[in-house]
Formats: C-alpha cells, sequence, structure tokens
C-alpha cells in the first residue's frame, strides 16, 4: 500500500491512499470514528478508477498520527482474533 500525506497540521492530516478502495477506507473510517478524540473522518473519490482517494482526519486535542496508529492496530488486532476463531472453526 502506498501512501502519500498531502497536508498534516497539529489536528489534521490529509493522505492519498494510491490503487486502494472503498474497503480499506471505509473500515478505516468507521473505526476511526468510534473515538472520541476525533471530530471527521471520511474520504473522497472524484473519479473511482482512475483517482486515487483522499482520507482526511480531524482531531480534538490529539495528533492525528497517533490516532491513526492506534485505529490501524485495532483493525490489525480484530482481523488476528477473526483468523484465529475462523481457524478454530473450521477444523
Amino acid at each position: 500500500m502506498d501512501l502519500k500525506i498531502i497536508n498534516k497540521t497539529a489536528d489534521e492530516i490529509s493522505i492519498e491512499f494510491i490503487g486502494e478502495g472503498h474497503t480499506i477506507l471505509n473500515l478505516l473510517r468507521t473505526e476511526l470514528l468510534l473515538d472520541e478524540r476525533v471530530t471527521l473522518a471520511t474520504y473522497d473519490t472524484k473519479f473511482p478508477v482512475m483517482d486515487n482517494p483522499v482520507f482526511r482526519l480531524k482531531t480534538s486535542g490529539a495528533d492525528p498520527m497517533v490516532v491513526l496508529r492506534e485505529a490501524a492496530a485495532k483493525i490489525i488486532g480484530q482481523c488476528d482474533t477473526f483468523s484465529s476463531e475462523f481457524a478454530a472453526a473450521a477444523k
């Protein structure tokens, strides 16, 4: 996955996700919106097939990079849990 940070301030970040689509961005947005420090988590694709989506995160009183890393870690944990439980159920 290739990312390009377009803009970063103390409470906001915009990131271009190169070659990614709705699947990962919607999951990330959903997880971020559960965090009380997040005031905005959204993404935009101007033309879904040809443009790279831009994700925008705005926080209140927290570094957006830290909040983003924490959300990604939670998602990874959820995937690991699912993988383990699925493997046990599939035996």
